[in-house]
């Protein structure tokens, strides 16, 4: 027996060697590289010392692995609204045999369901053959072992195709509800200005700017104002409705400000906990913000900032 295996037997170092434990660690020490500070939610109330704790302790794991996969978060969403106001499914693959056979439809937007931050969005005419490649790729990727985020360790490996939905001119914007302790702690709006290019704000519920106007930068700037959907407080009551079953979740929504409403994904870790906020408000969590309706709206012209 060399002497590392007699060093691992040990009760003690035994324990210090399980794997959670060393991941752990790493996580910790990437977050104080990043973010210049441990992790301590109880006493700086700020999101990634959440979410650090959140990956530490697999806290709520059945929820977010459940719904962490894009094919059934949508039974979920479904069960917990009792309606289907998901983006529709247009089809799940299982294998890089169907990638190869299924004839993918004109504009429509290709995922893996057991990852995050991965897409394909297909135009028109016949598909790449490096597009199919790298969906054949995404059966062979397990995202909990490249981001740590264990929620994702057991997902069955699925591509899941959607229609791209046109809701804000060729785009739809997102709107994503950043839900803490049940309430809607802020909401990051993504304005899509190209396919690969957006315009991220970060508002409270009332929808104002959430540390003030910023400055100016060259993306320019957006009438907020304007953007502000009817269905906000329906939005508010779904997000409200998912938030019952953990202390944080993110809830994405897609609407042309009108009638058209869709939920998009449910999120649990946002950005990995490794976002840089250039604000202390925009980090900060509140536990009972304002609701629609509580404070005087305004119409203004706002920049930039983090969603």
């Amino acid at each position: 027996m060399s002497r590392y295996s007699i060093v691992k037997s040990h009760p003690v170092f035994g324990y210090l060697f399980r794997p959670w434990i060393i991941s752990n660690l790493y996580e910790g020490l990437c977050f104080l590289l990043k973010h210049r500070r441990w992790p301590n939610f109880k006493k700086t109330g700020y999101i990634n010392d959440l979410l650090f704790r959140i990956r530490a302790m697999e806290s709520d794991y059945v929820f977010r692995s459940f719904t962490s996969d894009k094919e059934f978060s949508k039974i979920f969403i479904r069960g917990v609204t009792g309606e289907d106001m998901c983006v529709p499914t247009l089809a799940v693959l299982h294998t890089a045999e169907d990638v190869d056979q299924f004839a993918f439809p004109d504009n429509c937007v290709i995922k893996p369901t057991h990852m995050s931050n991965e897409f394909l969005f297909h135009k028109s005419g016949p598909l790449p053959d490096e597009a199919r490649e790298r969906m054949r790729r995404w059966f062979k990727m397990n995202f909990a072992d490249m981001t740590g985020e264990k929620n994702y360790q057991r997902l069955q490996p699925k591509i899941i195709v959607e229609p791209w939905l046109e809701l804000n001119g060729q785009f739809a914007h997102d709107f994503r509800f950043h839900m803490y302790d049940g309430n809607v702690a802020w909401i990051g709006l993504r304005v899509r200005v190209s396919t690969d290019k957006e315009i991220s704000y970060q508002l409270t519920p009332d929808w104002h700017l959430k540390d003030g106007p910023g400055i100016e930068t060259e993306a320019g700037s957006v009438d907020i104002a304007a953007l502000r959907p009817k269905q906000i407080a329906r939005m508010i009551d779904i997000a409200e409705q998912i938030a019952r079953f953990a202390d944080y979740v993110r809830v994405d929504f897609f609407t042309d400000g009108e009638d058209q409403l869709f939920v998009g994904e449910i999120s649990h870790i946002y950005a990995g906990a490794r976002k840089v906020f250039k604000h202390v408000a925009s980090e900060q969590i509140e536990s009972r913000p304002a609701r629609p309706g509580e404070h005087n709206t305004q119409s203004t012209t706002v920049t930039p900032n983090e969603c």
